[in-house]
């Protein structure tokens, strides 16, 4: 009896300790499955066919932070459709590549939104989607959504949401 129950110990203990193994393995001690990110960008290209097109292409840089990941540049590739107004005159439609470079590797999100005047410049809202197909390094596979707003006045981007690290499990005991 006494033998049948250190088994039963023993199994229940290394059910745990793999538990926490795999717990562990899944994703980084400071990532709580939230991208909080902001940043300030500068515009490095434009392309404005506005006159004829109703399109203006725009390529900004910049930095920021990544709470959780530390500092990050970040490239953004962006095509305005100045026909649709969503919002009235002086407002348009955005959608945007947004290119995220951390140390533990790129982040791919991509971006919808509109863009509307108020008193101190446009401001654009909208939704981003994780790339985790496009992002490298931890960042490979990931997914999640969330809200984007852009201050068009004082060049700011923040994001706000979800982000899940698809992580590499790692059983106990293995060297993979």
């Amino acid at each position: 009896m006494k033998a049948l129950r250190l088994v039963l110990l023993v199994v229940a203990l290394s059910a745990l300790a793999s538990g926490l193994a795999l717990h562990a393995a899944a994703g980084p001690a400071n990532h709580t499955n939230r991208l909080e990110a902001s940043f300030t960008e500068v515009a490095q290209s434009v392309t404005n066919r506005i006159a004829d097109l109703q399109t203006l292409q725009l390529i900004n840089t910049g930095n920021g932070t990544v709470e959780g990941f530390g500092a990050a540049t970040v490239v953004v590739g962006i095509t305005q459709d100045r026909s649709a107004t969503p919002c009235g005159p002086g407002s348009w439609t955005n959608a945007a590549t947004r290119r995220i470079v951390l140390d533990e590797g790129v982040l791919i999100v991509r971006e919808v939104g509109i863009a509307c005047p108020t008193a101190s410049g446009p401001v654009i809202t909208g939704t981003y989607e994780v790339d985790g197909l496009s992002s490298t390094g931890i960042f490979a596979g990931a997914r999640g959504a969330g809200d984007l707003t852009v201050n068009v006045a004082n060049l700011t981007a923040t994001l706000s949401g979800k982000l899940k690290l698809a992580g590499k499990l790692k059983l106990a005991g293995s060297n993979d």
